[in-house]
């Protein structure tokens, strides 16, 4: 019986838009991280269409089972790359906060 992992392909595509929207920003310093950090629904709307997906193609034979290693990576670097951001806004606008000037 084979097994298809749900979560993996989003996993993967969330990590691919996160780091094109974060280096993006490096482009186009107009592109805040507000806006970047309420894309983060596409989290939600790519991991519900990777599971519908799976379960109209899943032939007889196949089981579905939740990738929770890559569901639970993809939440932490999230908002790990969340934390960089938020870390990086404190540095450019108040550097006393961090520096103690």
């Amino acid at each position: 019986m084979k097994t298809r992992r749900v979560g993996s392909i989003t996993c993967g595509l969330v990590l691919i838009l996160f780091g094109a929207l974060f280096l993006a920003h490096f482009a186009f310093p107009s592109l805040n991280y507000w806006a970047i950090f309420r894309v983060w629904p596409c989290i939600l709307i790519v991991l519900g269409l990777e599971v519908l997906l799976s379960c109209k193609a899943n032939p007889k034979g196949i089981t579905i089972k939740y990738d929770g290693a890559a569901i639970f990576l993809l939440i932490v670097m999230v908002f790990f790359a969340m934390g960089m951001g938020v870390l990086e806004l404190l540095i450019e606008h108040c550097p006393e906060a961090i520096w103690g000037w």
